[in-house]
């Protein structure tokens, strides 16, 4: 967008704001006026990328101000998430760092809480957005996993677990409402994992039967840790309880078989070990999307494992 200039005559909604938040390569997220004859005049309008020839033009000028109603924009945070992702929609890598930048706050907070508080409104802010790019961009899994970090960690897995989720069910023609509950319900499915020791989690050997058992034991917790929460959505619940259940009935925690398992669990199921497989761990190393995708179609450990026809959305959307 080009830099315009347009007068503004009511002078009552301004403030001083500086160079500190932009950043070269960006989409701005806010109008940028400077001031002249007592008047505001747009130089900058909000969308605007800014290059570096721009920002030296904005160095040259003595004062900067912006709406006091964007006071706020002026910094990444799960409330302003949307502007920024609005803004810079159509570049993949930005859109997906911005995502990450705000989801990984919300899991450190988490993890270091005490008393496993969750902000669930930055939750909801996260998933919208999400939400905003999928219904936005038609190819968004093809776009969005060459920028998928490879450091598998609690806050990186929830969120690729809820990006997958939300595409698969966009391509199942879930309603508004579903669709967010279902991303949610990725974005919060392993929750409980914060109660399992880290040595289990990470270890390289093969785990025995007791240390399975007590890693199966996060489904459990991570539901615990959501109603302490105050969060009781029934389908959500449900599909966090139930995503390690198998349609062939060796799943967990309650050896559901096909016809009993929902189906937000039986998506979740599949988004959770693509991403699982697709990422390196302590083990081995990562398979392609397209490696990972036969293995749950006819390894031997896995072919009566998931909905089929799920997975044949899943392999089209990559």
């Amino acid at each position: 967008m080009k830099v315009i200039q347009k007068q503004i005559k009511t002078v009552d909604y301004y403030k001083f704001t500086n160079l500190e938040s932009l950043k070269i390569g960006n989409n701005i997220a806010y109008d940028i006026f400077i001031k002249k004859d007592n008047n505001y005049i747009i130089i900058i309008e909000a969308g605007t990328f800014l290059t570096e020839q721009l920002y030296a033009k904005l160095q040259k000028q003595t004062s900067l101000y912006i709406f006091k109603k964007d006071k706020d924009k002026t910094q990444l945070t799960c409330k302003t998430l949307k502007y920024y992702i609005k803004y810079n929609k159509n570049n993949f890598s930005k859109r997906v760092s911005f995502i990450y930048s705000v989801n990984t706050q919300l899991f450190n907070n988490y993890l270091e809480n005490p008393y496993n508080k969750i902000d669930l409104e930055c939750v909801n802010l996260i998933v919208e957005s999400i939400l905003y790019l999928v219904k936005y961009d038609s190819d968004f899994l093809k776009n969005t996993i060459p920028y998928f970090k490879d450091e598998h960690n609690l806050s990186n897995h929830s969120l690729h677990v809820a990006m997958y989720a939300m595409n698969l069910g966009n391509d199942l023609s879930l309603d508004t409402e579903n669709l967010l509950h279902l991303a949610t319900a990725g974005l919060l499915h392993d929750l409980g994992l914060k109660k399992v020791d880290d040595l289990l989690i990470y270890k390289k050997e093969k785990l025995n039967i007791n240390e399975l058992e007590e890693i199966h034991k996060h489904v459990n917790f991570s539901v615990e840790i959501l109603k302490q929460n105050n969060f009781h959505t029934t389908d959500i619940l449900d599909a966090v309880l139930g995503h390690h259940e198998l349609y062939n009935g060796k799943g967990y925690p309650n050896n559901l078989e096909e016809g009993e398992i929902g189906q937000f669990a039986s998506i979740l199921a599949i988004c959770d070990v693509f991403d699982a497989l697709t990422s390196n761990r302590p083990h081995r190393k990562q398979y392609t999307s397209f490696e990972a995708i036969k293995m749950m179609f006819k390894d031997d450990n896995m072919i009566n494992n998931f909905n089929h026809h799920y997975l044949s959305l899943l392999l089209k959307a990559i």
